[in-house]
């Protein structure tokens, strides 16, 4: 498979195939696979053609083969192909134009290049601003006889997509200033699941990170649809042109890890195992492999547990590592100025956080919708012979079970995580206050030991001054003996009179304090009284 033709299927269960399959999905080039498989056989394609997906949608899958998967990278480079889908499974031209439409060019727009809203004037309420009615096709259904071209989307639909249309925001622009955007369709013929999935890149040991950029991750839009058919459909926003093939690697992870459980080739990491196929051979759904295989394929694209799990690992480090910093302050010399960074540190993470936090709730709130059977159901759908979609049990079970461990493990860590940086802000400052209180300290020490000294040697000085004094009358009269004992008598008083008088003087200074307020306080309620008369 070296060089794969178009619209051909090959066997992945062969390990050269498998080898390459997963090379293939590591170019940027690479814009599209389908694998079909079943409980013995799975088979891959890659870069399907418009005609060849449509011609494949026309055919119902086998019963060898009951489980299809269209995946889709940056499909605003295939508006044909999304039409050809959304054409097949009636997808609302709303939402097949924001799946055509392109990312914003270059970097992903910051928090910080937000425009502020306009003053003046009170922005006139608009359908197309609003993100539920944004991926919301309930009452919106295609033509029986559109075309699957990407002529049929009326040019307004795809204008209202784009970026700078007025008051409009595009699709990409909300779910970057958004992260945890995300929100779930209902189709007569599918169940379309859009959110943001965050994707740590790797970074290089001796690589000098921005504060502002440390620990921040890589936002992408996916889109995952479980069909009547048995048929699940993954599109992927194009992240750009990368210049690391590791990252593109790292984004694509889930993708890949659930890609190499669809074959037989590779079993090394049972850890990473996901019983797709394997649970195609219980005697319980030998009935319905279709709708087992489709559905667990349909968690396993959803639960990227890897990307959550190294986010959480890697906000413990962080923390971890600043604790380690602000304990190593208190060792910190008094002549050394302390590590200005780690609040900032500090104030990035809890920002981070609590954004990740607000994501996980999201992810929470899909899973709690996708076993709802209310939420995943349309009105009409109970009609006699009426298509609808179709979850296994066991899929909604992991469902549940996910949306547990997301508030028990994760949320809760996450909370934990935002009060332990609090008391690591916490902690700093009052180390920083300590530590400036020992100085304060040291140095009102020092200040009162001159003091004393001075005080002590005081009189010593107008005894000598004394003896220098030059007075004829008395030149004759001291000698040296006599000032040495002058100077030992002053010197024993004055100390005497240091450590008594101290002590004195501290009871004068606050008994003057004390009296000072009273006189205060009186001459304040003297005022008030000839005020008042």
């Amino acid at each position: 498979m070296a060089q794969a033709a178009s619209d051909q299927f090959y066997d992945f269960d062969n390990a050269d195939v498998y080898k390459d399959s997963l090379n293939h999905n590591l170019r940027d080039s690479t814009r599209n696979f389908v694998v079909e498989f079943g409980a013995d056989e799975a088979r891959i394609a890659f870069d399907f053609s418009t005609e060849g997906v449509s011609n494949l949608l026309k055919k119902k899958p086998s019963s060898k083969l009951p489980v299809r998967w269209i995946n889709v990278w940056g499909p605003h480079r295939q508006p044909d192909l999304v039409d050809v889908l959304g054409t097949h499974y009636k997808l609302s031209l709303r939402l097949q134009a924001i799946i055509r439409a392109p990312p914003p060019k270059g970097s992903t727009p910051s928090h910080d290049k937000i425009k502020p809203a306009r003053r003046s004037g009170r922005p006139k309420p608009s359908q197309d601003n609003d993100p539920e009615i944004a991926l919301t096709s309930l009452e919106v259904q295609l033509s029986k006889n559109s075309s699957p071209s990407s002529s049929t989307a009326p040019a307004l639909i795809r204008s209202n997509t784009t970026r700078g249309s007025g008051n409009d925001v595009d699709h990409y622009t909300l779910a970057d200033q958004m992260q945890n955007y995300h929100a779930i369709d209902v189709g007569r013929h599918y169940v379309c699941i859009g959110a943001n999935w965050m994707h740590e890149l790797p970074t290089k040991i001796d690589e000098s990170v921005d504060i502002v950029e440390e620990g921040k991750q890589k936002r992408l839009y996916s889109w995952l649809f479980l069909c009547d058919d048995h048929t699940v459909i993954s599109f992927h926003e194009y992240p750009g042109r990368l210049a690391d093939t590791k990252d593109l690697e790292a984004m694509r992870s889930n993708t890949l890890s659930v890609l190499r459980q669809l074959s037989v080739v590779d079993k090394t990491d049972p850890l990473s195992l996901q019983t797709v196929r394997y649970a195609l051979k219980a005697e319980a759904v030998k009935d319905s492999p279709g709708i087992e295989g489709s559905s667990l394929l349909f968690y396993y694209l959803f639960d990227d547990w890897r990307a959550v799990y190294s986010t959480v690992g890697r906000f413990h480090n962080r923390l971890d590592t600043l604790q380690n910093a602000i304990f190593g302050d208190m060792a910190r010399k008094s002549h050394k100025n302390p590590n200005i960074k780690i609040i900032p540190q500090l104030h990035v993470l809890g920002r981070q956080v609590r954004q990740m936090q607000h994501v996980y709730k999201g992810y929470k709130n899909l899973c709690n919708r996708v076993i709802d059977p209310k939420a995943t159901t349309i009105q009409g759908s109970v009609v006699k012979n009426a298509s609808h979609v179709l979850i296994s049990q066991s899929a909604s079970q992991r469902f549940e079970r996910l949306s547990d461990r997301i508030e028990i493990l994760i949320l809760s860590e996450m909370e934990e995580f935002t009060a332990e940086k609090e008391s690591l802000i916490s902690t700093y400052f009052n180390i920083n206050a300590q530590k400036d209180s020992e100085a304060t300290a040291r140095l009102t020490r020092a200040a009162t030991l001159l003091a004393k000294l001075s005080v002590l040697f005081l009189p010593v000085n107008f005894l000598t001054s004394y003896f220098s004094t030059q007075i004829n009358d008395l030149q004759d009269t001291f000698t040296a003996s006599n000032y040495w004992h002058a100077f030992a008598i002053i010197m024993s008083l004055s100390f005497l009179a240091l450590f008594f008088f101290s002590r004195l003087l501290m009871y004068v200074t606050e008994t003057l304090d004390v009296w000072t307020k009273y006189v205060s306080e009186w001459c304040a309620g003297l005022v008030k009284k000839v005020k008042a008369d």
